[in-house]
């Protein structure tokens, strides 16, 4: 009996001891895949001081992205942590435009949502982008612009406090603020309906655990109230949401024209969320059924173990140009070319990961 026990304990430890390392070794990963291509003025984290909240006008002359946030604004914050990693006081809202002069952040306030959309360029596509656990404002804000640069677009950034100390709690951040997440998706099919350019094309790029906030759309019923198919192109790149059931789930988004699943089955980041949720990753397995309209991309073969490959930060982004044509074509309201055998399109009858 006393042995049964010391097994146990042992056991009890080391299952412990095992969850310790994995959250230990995703962090240093996160820290470690701000590896740095592109323009090093954005491949530096901003500090504080270099924030600076503007009333006047900011140039036109500077690339401009617009973030809704519901982090507090505390522009008097002792520490100048203007958006602390925390939900706003009734998920208040903030709609800030953002600018890099090439030395310090410029954040200017906006009223609401109509006048913050006036500073995005409309000759331009617009995508969304919603970003993945564990990104402070400040940390967010470097990758948002090399996106827009990369990709040409207008740019609007869904950020949300997603600095926690695990991946669960962050989980649990994500169903709180999906009511503003759901907002700004009304705000959006408004917005398509009556100011964009016919020639204009509106997209979403949501990463990682980004993609809880598509998923929890269907779960908590709001799929329900929005019918019509207002956003062109929906990538759910390396989705750090569970693989299992999740087909009956993304069948049901009918707010896109055409929806991606991005994957790699060797995905380091999100094999580590495997063994914390004790559940498949979507972005690692695709676990039957298929959704229904949507394009599954095995990256697998060329994208090693890394877990973000669409900012330009690893090497094979850069030397293999299918890379880069296969985002941008999406982003920009296209459909990608799969001839040239870079990566595959997964069917339901010739591959399935069970």
């Amino acid at each position: 009996m006393i042995n049964d026990l010391k097994f146990f304990s042992l056991k009890k430890h080391n299952e412990i001891m095992k969850r310790i390392i994995v959250v230990s070794f995703i962090f240093v990963l996160m820290l470690n895949s701000s590896a740095q291509t592109g323009d090093p003025l954005l491949n530096i984290i901003p500090e504080w001081k270099n924030i600076s909240l503007v009333s006047g006008e900011i140039p036109d002359s500077l690339p401009k992205i617009l973030v809704i946030t519901n982090r507090p604004f505390e522009p008097e914050n002792k520490d100048n942590i203007i958006f602390p990693n925390g939900i706003a006081q009734y998920r208040k809202v903030s709609y800030l435009e953002v600018a890099f002069n090439g030395a310090n952040w410029l954040v200017k306030v906006h009223d609401n949502f109509h006048e913050a959309m006036k500073i995005l360029d409309s000759s331009k596509d617009i995508l969304l982008f919603v970003h993945g656990h564990g990104k402070t404002f400040n940390e967010i804000l470097p990758r948002s612009m090399l996106i827009k640069n990369r990709y040409n677009v207008s740019l609007i950034l869904f950020d949300w406090p997603a600095k926690n100390s695990n991946f669960n709690k962050s989980l649990a951040r994500v169903r709180r603020c999906s009511d503003n997440f759901y907002s700004l998706l009304l705000d959006l099919e408004n917005y398509r309906a009556n100011s964009m350019g016919e020639n204009q094309t509106l997209s979403v790029l949501a990463h990682s655990l980004g993609n809880y906030y598509l998923t929890h759309f269907v779960v908590n019923g709001c799929w329900q109230y929005i019918h019509t198919p207002f956003i062109d192109n929906i990538i759910f790149n390396a989705p750090a949401v569970r693989s299992k059931e999740h087909g009956e789930v993304i069948s049901l988004i009918n707010i896109s024209k055409n929806k991606y699943v991005v994957l790699n089955k060797n995905d380091r980041i999100l094999r580590g969320a495997n063994l914390l949720t004790s559940g498949k990753m979507l972005g690692n397995v695709v676990i039957e059924p298929f959704a229904d309209n949507t394009s599954y991309i095995n990256f697998t073969n060329i994208a090693g173990k890394e877990h973000t490959y669409f900012v330009g930060y690893n090497k094979f982004e850069n030397d293999n140009p299918a890379v880069f044509n296969f985002y941008n074509t999406i982003i920009h309201g296209g459909q990608p070319n799969f001839s040239n055998g870079d990566f595959e399109k997964l069917n339901e009858k010739e591959y399935m990961i069970k």
